[in-house]
């Protein structure tokens, strides 16, 4: 509990659910990693952070939004490397079912909007393409009233902020283990930071976006890290973490107002025909 509001589904009870459920307008499941982050932070940086960005936006939105902390492992094989202990891995599918599957279980009780606040770069092609499936499945076939999506909280941060905030490489935003996420785990979690372990990256090149090579992290950095977290610190974390937040909150305002507009009528909805009202 924080600051007297209940934001953990977790530290409900079940007539407190049974009670809070119906008023929601926004569920959020953050999705991260267990992995390795360089020397010098701690495996969980991905999860503690999207987390920490979900339950500062449900008690902004309080009692309108409640977290749904369910999943620590993500989508990193390219983080599963023998230099590099600490990785926990599901496959994409393993991955993407097990949110399905948490869906459903949240439809059975009444959520219809949820939402993944994600924080791990290997989960954004799985978050979009389960979004993508579980419509599929339960709206265009089944009529289940359902409202799903995600966002990278990075996304939420605007240009002008990663420009006053990192001093070496604002273009670069959120890189693996650097600055930005260095200086975010030293505000929300400083005992997982380890600065005297923090090393200059690996100046090699690698491709650049939106070209998408298929790599493992010890390819591009022998110590396992992007930018150079040595000039990371918790001011600059609290910064970012603030502009997440806020900005997080104003998308979220938009996906619960939002209103579609012409048929939602599906192309083969002959062949999945929707129970009557």
């Amino acid at each position: 509990m924080v600051d007297g509001k209940k934001v953990f589904w977790h530290e409900h009870t079940q007539k407190e659910l049974k009670e809070r459920i119906p008023r929601l307008e926004v569920t959020l499941v953050p999705t991260g990693s267990t992995e390795m982050h360089g020397p010098h932070l701690g495996v969980g940086n991905d999860i503690l952070s999207s987390t920490r960005v979900a339950e500062d936006v449900a008690k902004r939105m309080h009692p309108r939004a409640i977290v749904v902390n369910v999943l620590w492992v993500g989508v990193a094989p390219h983080n599963m490397t023998a230099p590099f202990p600490g990785t926990v891995t599901l496959s994409a599918e393993t991955y993407m079912r097990l949110l399905t599957e948490v869906v459903e279980s949240l439809l059975k009780h009444g959520v219809r909007r949820i939402v993944f606040l994600n924080g791990h770069g290997g989960n954004e092609a799985p978050n979009i393409t389960v979004c993508r499936e579980i419509r599929e499945q339960l709206y265009y076939k089944y009529g289940v009233d359902l409202e799903v999506g995600t966002l990278s909280y990075w996304d939420a941060i605007p240009d002008d902020v990663w420009k006053e905030v990192l001093e070496l490489a604002p273009e670069q935003k959120i890189g693996h283990g650097g600055e930005a996420e260095t200086s975010i785990l030293l505000a929300i979690a400083p005992q997982a930071v380890r600065m005297d372990l923090a090393k200059a990256p690996d100046p090699r090149p690698r491709p650049k976006p939106p070209f998408f090579r298929a790599w493992y992290q010890d390819e591009y950095s022998p110590d396992g890290h992007m930018d150079d977290a040595r000039v990371a610190s918790p001011e600059k974390g609290e910064k970012l973490l603030e502009a997440a937040v806020k900005g997080t909150v104003t998308f979220l305002e938009e996906f619960i107002q939002y209103q579609p507009v012409g048929t939602a009528a599906h192309p083969g909805e002959h062949l999945y025909p929707r129970p009557e009202d």
